[in-house]
Formats: C-alpha cells, structure tokens, sequence
C-alpha cells in the first residue's frame, strides 16, 4: 500500500476537459480521508463498501489525482442537489473545455459519507437531549464528542463506531482531545484536522497525522511541520472539521494490510455531458 508520506497531491488540476479551481478543500477532504483509509483495515473495510469512496481511494493509491478529484466532484454534483460546484464553459477557446469551480466549506463534502452514517448529533438543535440518537450506545459514545461539535458517526455496526467526524467550525481555540476514550473503553484518536489560517482564512489546509503529525497545504509541494499539542488555535490555526478513528486495542496504530480493491465504473452525467471510470483492478 501507498503510504501517505509518498502522497503528494498538486493544487487544482485537469481531466479531460475539465479545469479545476480553488480545489484546496477538496484537496484537504481528500487527503484527510486517505489518511483515516490507510489507518486501520476497519476504515478499509468501510470507505470499501461505498463505491464512490471506494473508487477515490483506488485512484489516490495509485497516484490518478485528477482521477481521483474528478470522481470527488462529480459524485457530489450528480447526488446532492446542495453542491456548491460550479462548471462554467472556458472563455477565449474554440475548444469544448469547462470551468470546474470547487470553491466551498468542508461541510459542504460531507454529504458524500451519507451512506455511511451511523447517527448525527447536531451541537445547537441536539444539545442536552437525550433522545437525539435512537441507539442508546451510540448515544453514550457521541456523549463523548458533544462537547467539541456537530458529530456523526460512521460505520458499519451501529455498537462500533468505525470514523468519528466532528464540525468544530470554529467553536474551539484550543488544541483537541488527541485521544478520547468512551464510556465502553473504545479509543478513538485524533487523526486529522481541517482548518484555516488567520493570516490566509480563504485557504483550507489539513493537519495529518502520519507517522506523525504534519500540514498539508496544497500550495506547497512538501509538508511542512504540525504539532497539534503547540499550535496556536488562539491567533494562528481555525479549526473546522476533526476526524477520530477507532483504533482497535488488538490492532497496532500504524498497521497495515496488502489489499485489493477493484475499481468499479461510474458514469454521471451533467447537460448532456458523461463522465466514465473505466473498470479497473489494482493492488494496493
């Protein structure tokens, strides 16, 4: 398997006809979300069961980044009529090339893990209720999060949540819970943060946790250095959106496991336009 180490994905980019544009929150979502892919074979087994997930992270495996941007951006227009992504024909062209304007807020992607959703909890409309989740364990275990956001739980088994995604948005200027531990002894650690800067608000980046914790930014072709623990959340970093994985205690933190995943093929169409996935397999 690729290690994330060896990701290096390029602002913006092109496919087929299709230029993209003010990409850095998709660039940032996707870069969080093959980190919590690579993290244990349970995120695997999740993001694998969803195909739109599945194909994205077989494109960012192998490198096929505009594959993989292409397959993000048209998946949202095609199945959630709230997407903020915008195509517009190119001017000074003869040719039949368009505009793909991905300019957006991190909460505008996450309809893509719908599918996915085991229960959501809602900071302002959910506060204090008891009743907000229909399943009483995962209402003991969102219990834990409340406090940070709106969170939604991901997975497959409604007793264990797989991928924790919390929409700070701002609300916290302080460094969060690295690792949290439920009321059933579950570990859930910290393994990205999409945020912003101060000194540059318009721009997304994301804080990974690789072997060990670094920034990604788009604009730069290297990480630069992250700390969570000294960052400055006070007059530097804005945090958006946080994500914790459930670390298995049978299963190392770094684990990782040879697998193969077969590209599936996905056409959705826009005005008369088709986009097509070719069918593929590739060993990751």
């Amino acid at each position: 398997m690729t290690s994330m180490d060896k990701i290096s994905l390029p602002a913006n980019g092109q496919y087929g006809p299709f230029k993209f544009s003010n990409m850095c929150v998709v660039d940032s979502s996707l870069m969080a979300s093959y980190c919590c892919y690579l993290k244990t074979d349970q995120v695997r087994s999740l993001f694998g069961s969803h195909k739109i997930l599945r194909a994205v992270m077989v494109f960012m495996g192998a490198k096929m980044y505009n594959e993989a941007k292409a397959c993000w951006l048209f998946a949202q227009m095609d199945l959630y009529e709230s997407s903020k992504i915008i195509i517009t024909k190119a001017n000074n062209t003869d040719t039949q090339q368009f505009e793909v304007n991905a300019w957006s807020e991190p909460t505008d992607h996450l309809n893509i893990f719908n599918e996915l959703v085991l229960v959501k909890y809602h900071f302002d409309e959910d506060r204090n209720s008891p009743s907000a989740c229909i399943f009483q364990v995962l209402s003991n275990i969102l219990s834990t999060f409340e406090h940070l956001g709106d969170v939604r739980a991901l997975g497959m088994n409604e007793h264990k949540p797989t991928l924790i995604l919390v929409d700070i948005n701002r609300r916290k200027d302080t460094t969060p819970p690295l690792i949290i531990s439920d009321c059933y002894s579950r570990i859930y650690e910290l393994q990205f943060l999409v945020m912003t800067r101060k000194s540059f608000h318009n721009h997304v980046i994301v804080g990974l946790l690789l072997s060990e914790w670094a920034l990604y930014d788009d604009l730069k072709t290297d990480y630069d250095d992250f700390n969570p623990k000294s960052a400055d959340f006070k007059e530097d970093f804005i945090i958006l959106l946080a994500g914790y994985v459930n670390i298995p205690q049978d299963e190392p933190h770094d684990g990782m496991s040879f697998i193969v995943m077969v590209l599936y093929v996905y056409c959705v169409s826009f005005s008369h336009m088709t986009f097509s996935f070719n069918s593929a397999i590739w060993h990751c």
